[in-house]
Formats: structure tokens, sequence, C-alpha cells
């Protein structure tokens, strides 16, 4: 497990450490009122062993198994039990309460939530193998891992066929941004702060994401680099904040706050990687 703090800049480098005695420092996260955000990487190819893949997976109930099981490839399966294994451990750490017990509920367009979680939100999210978990003593929250990878695969002429989610201002931001790296890093920041408010307000993307007026960005920050805003969309105050684990995959994470606020709070104080395998140890420590 490592911290990355504003100073760390060799990111998805974890040293050998054990999760619950590092975790404990951090928890639980009502008495110490810090945000977490816990990032996973599904490829680090201990899910690729099929004995610890199958332990891992008979954990959960028949109907979660059969959704793991049923991507369409075992990179996209390892990433959907790495979800949820992440999900279990953040849960039941937060909470103290026996991961078998939790049992979580869906909104109409999908978010989970726990009922047992008083008081605190989690939202969770996946890009190219890549997961991503954020708690928070807070009603609800939203957090998107968004990668440039999927500027590759949506072709030159991407900004012209994605134009109508920005708004003017977003729109005009972008095409004054040269085509290439930095357009690329721009574009995708701007996908990860929406996506993330739409997990925010439950909608998903069944809504109209030019609504949600980022603005201006400001250029691309390297990975040791907190960006933090606030933003009234649809008459409420959102504090965003984002940071780039490499210099191709950013995080950004938000929540509502107070509509007074003309200074940004700072959310989370680093992003915390962990390996699938400390996931694993905790969780079957607890059998």
């Amino acid at each position: 497990m490592r911290c990355l703090s504003t100073n760390d800049t060799s990111a998805l480098s974890i040293q050998n450490s054990k999760f619950w005695v590092g975790l404990e420092s951090m928890l639980p996260l009502k008495s110490l009122r810090e945000p977490l955000i816990l990032v996973c990487d599904s490829r680090d190819r201990f899910l690729d062993d099929d004995y610890e893949f199958e332990a891992l997976l008979r954990l959960f109930s028949l109907e979660i198994q059969h959704k793991i099981l049923s991507r369409k490839n075992q990179s996209l399966r390892n990433t959907a039990l790495c979800n949820q294994i992440l999900q279990l451990t953040g849960i039941s750490t937060v909470t103290g309460l026996d991961f078998r017990s939790l049992k979580l509920e869906y909104t109409p367009y999908g978010k989970p939530v726990c009922p047992a979680m008083t008081g605190l939100a989690f939202n969770m999210s996946n890009s190219d193998g890549l997961t991503a978990m954020y708690l928070d003593a807070a009603p609800n929250v939203g957090i998107d891992l968004a990668s440039t990878r999927e500027c590759l695969n949506f072709g030159d002429g991407y900004l012209e066929t994605f134009k109508s989610i920005f708004s003017a201002r977003e729109l005009d931001s972008l095409e004054q941004t040269p085509a290439g790296s930095l357009r690329d890093r721009k574009f995708t920041h701007y996908w990860s702060l929406k996506e993330a408010y739409t997990k925010l307000t439950g909608t998903g993307l069944n809504c109209d994401l030019s609504a949600i007026d980022i603005g201006t960005l400001e250029p691309w920050q390297p990975t040791d680099v907190v960006q933090t805003m606030l933003r009234d969309i649809n008459g409420e105050r959102i504090i965003f904040q984002s940071q780039w684990l490499k210099t191709d995959v950013v995080v950004s994470v938000c929540k509502r706050t107070d509509s007074q606020s003309q200074t940004p709070e700072k959310i989370p104080a680093c992003v915390t990687e962990l390996r699938i395998a400390e996931l694993a140890a905790y969780l079957h420590s607890t059998k």
C-alpha cells in the first residue's frame, strides 16, 4: 500500500506492506473525517493465478459471480473482480462490519449504495485495468477514472463527434488547444469531471452532459499536482478535485459543498494505491 502525496511522482509502483496494518492509521473514516481515494490495478498478475481468482470469486453471491464471468475476456473479468473486492474491503474497513454481512442496493441508474454506511457514501470507477473507490462523510459522492487511450480509440476526429456534450466555453477551450497529447489530456480531464458529476447525482450518462458546464480548464498538470475547483451546476455548488495518476490516467472526484463557499476545500489528502494481494489477504483474514 502506498499514499501518492503531492510530491510523489512514481505512480503505480507499490511497495509490499500489510493492508490492514497500514490502513488502521486512516480508519475509521467517521472519527478522522478524512476522505479516502483507493486505487487498485487489476493487471498486477495476481488474478492470473486461477486458484487466487477462484478463491476470491467464491466470496460473492452466484449473481455477482455470473456478472463477473460474463465479461467477454479475462482482462475485463479481472477488472470486474477487482472492483468487487475493493468495494467490499473499503466498506468493511470504514464501517467495521464483516464484509459477509454487507448488502448493496442499486439506484434506478445502477449506482451502488450500502444502507449500513450511515453518514458515509462511496462510489466506484474502472478504466484501463484500474479500479478506484472514493469514500467520504457526505450524502453522495462521485468518482471517475479516465484514460487518454480512449482518444486513440475514438480516432482523429473525436472532438467533432463529441462536441454536443460540451458547453460553448468548454468546446472553445478544447478547440484552442492544438490537436495531440495536450488536447487528449484536456478532453479526458473534462470527461472525468463530467462523469464524476453524473455519478454524484446518480443519473449516469442519462442526462445533458453539456449542461454540466465546467468552463475553462487549466493546462494539464503533472502527476504531483492536485487540482481543486468549485463550480455552480444546476443551482448547487460542487467541489471537484483531480489528479493524474500517470501521464495518461486521471482520477476526478466531486461532492456537494456549502453554497456560500468561495475557497475550495481539499477533498482527499492523497490517493492510496493497493495491491490485489493486500485486499485478498484482508478478506481471507476475516473468514
